[in-house]
């Protein structure tokens, strides 16, 4: 029996939420809770127990930020990767990944697509991509 990795997705805009999820959850190896405010992630995280939490980098807000801090401060969560997305609007599904200093690893903030996305959010929970079917299903949405 596999166990299915869990993601928390906390992102301000629905329909960015929507693309990521459902790119991640074409892979059949995640299972998305999405919260569409940040100030609600610590409770549902502690429900949820994801293996990681993508949070909206939305450059002029502060509290996911500070929420992202107070998570990592918490033991629970001390070891749950905190990844921060940033929309690309120059590209139709690109995402930037970053905020190194909150989960301790090293971003970029070049724009990413969002197979790289799932092939990222796959190397770091330590699963096999195949970034070809993502690939697939992604322009299958478009």
């Amino acid at each position: 029996m596999t166990f299915l990795k869990k993601i928390l997705l906390v992102d301000y805009q629905p329909c960015v939420a929507t693309v990521v999820r459902k790119a991640l959850e074409n892979t059949g190896k995640y299972l998305i809770k999405e919260e569409h405010d940040c100030r609600h992630a610590p409770s549902a995280a502690r429900w949820f127990q994801p293996d990681v939490i993508l949070f909206d980098g939305v450059l002029n807000r502060t509290e996911p930020l500070v929420v992202a801090q107070q998570m990592k401060a918490d033991p629970s969560f001390a070891e749950t990767p905190i990844v921060f997305l940033a929309i690309n609007t120059s590209a139709p599904v690109a995402v930037a990944p970053g905020a190194a200093a909150v989960s301790g690893y090293s971003f970029t903030a070049a724009a990413v697509s969002i197979g790289e996305l799932v092939r990222y959010v796959a190397q770091l929970l330590d699963l096999p991509t195949d970034l070809g079917k993502t690939r697939q299903q992604v322009a299958k949405q478009s």
